[in-house]
């Protein structure tokens, strides 16, 4: 049975701290692009109800002048 190392060494726990610091930085950019993804289907979403607003105002003023 092999035994676990519990203590590291400085460059060890360095080395694991440097790659979680790595690790958070692309969180941030993930959570980031996320972000603009969903600010970008808000205004999708905004323009497709102003969209459907025209075409329903427009079909009624059609059925209108027939």
């Amino acid at each position: 049975m092999s035994r676990m190392k519990v203590h590291r060494s400085n460059t060890e726990l360095y080395d694991t701290i440097e790659g979680y610091k790595i690790l958070v930085e692309e969180q941030k950019k993930e959570i980031w692009e996320l972000k603009q993804l969903a600010s970008e289907c808000e205004k999708n979403k905004n323009l497709l109800q102003g969209y459907k607003k025209v075409i329903e105002d427009l079909s009624i003023k059609l059925r209108k002048d027939s």
